[in-house]
């Protein structure tokens, strides 16, 4: 099976794109997030600031409920730790569900209603904020989809597919993507490889017919690969991979200071 390496969206990264359609392609598969919709260059933690930020003035300001940021962004990560150790030993191939993790992150900070709506809104809107559409590579799935090739979205994530329509419908307008798998709603995850046989049975395609491209060596490339799938590898600029990681191990420290000191540091604002 075919795997490419393609550092960023130009002239080179079209070439191998076309490299990697045949006359037996009928089906591309996409993955999501730093795929057809690229993050920033804030790590998850930093993510999660920004939300639990957001989620504090709007409890405020809307239902005068005060609850310490630094609260909300401890609980928000623990929720998802424990969500993820608990699937990981109960069904490895699966994964959790965004409703839950609302919901169990409400019930912690005795949230109901209206005010636990606000976890998961507040959440998409700064998905919204922070995400941008791959401009480039969706021009090019329109014209694959011109061609009379069928373009779907596969994501280890855990949104359900009508968050990620809503995502692309918001973000790129007109996007060609007809159909989306998460591991979410079928509870099945590219990392383990047992989405891509899903996705196979519902496309009523074979392995041979699918083009699956992504960003992760594991998930997009290995396994999709594994499953009998043609694949190609798109990487994010690299400049954009260390600043990510630079801000995973600043979130880090701020967390453990946010424990030891009481503080909890924004871009550029000290939250006490």
């Amino acid at each position: 099976m075919l795997a490419a390496a393609v550092p960023r969206p130009d002239r080179r990264q079209r070439n191998e794109m076309f490299a990697c359609v045949s006359d037996t392609t009928t089906t591309i598969s996409c993955d999501v997030f730093d795929t057809l919709l690229h993050r920033d260059d804030r790590a998850e933690s930093s993510r999660f600031r920004t939300i639990a930020e957001l989620v504090s003035q709007r409890l405020v300001g809307e239902h005068c409920v005060a609850i310490d940021p630094r609260l909300v962004w401890r609980t928000r990560i623990g929720v998802q730790r424990a969500a993820y150790r608990a699937v990981e030993l109960a069904t490895p191939d699966g994964d959790v569900r965004f409703a839950d993790l609302v919901a169990v992150t409400a019930t912690i900070l005795g949230l109901e209603g209206r005010q636990a709506a606000i976890l998961r809104e507040a959440e998409l809107a700064v998905e919204r904020q922070q995400l941008r559409p791959n401009r480039p590579f969706l021009t090019w799935l329109a014209e694959q989809a011109r061609a009379g090739r069928r373009v779907v979205a596969a994501s280890d994530t855990y949104h359900d597919g009508a968050t990620i329509e809503h995502l692309l419908d918001t973000l790129a307008p007109g996007h060609p993507v007809a159909a989306i798998y998460t591991s979410a709603d079928l509870g099945a995850t590219k990392r383990s490889g047992a989405l891509f046989p899903a996705l196979l049975r519902a496309e009523g395609v074979r392995a041979d017919q699918v083009l699956h491209i992504g960003d992760d060596a594991l998930a997009d490339v290995a396994m999709a690969s594994a499953a009998g799938l043609k694949t190609l590898h798109l990487v994010r600029p690299r400049h954009i991979r260390i600043r990510r990681k630079a801000d995973a191990v600043r979130a880090r420290v701020e967390r453990v200071l946010s424990h030891r000191n009481g503080f909890l540091w924004s871009r550029g604002a000290a939250l006490t």
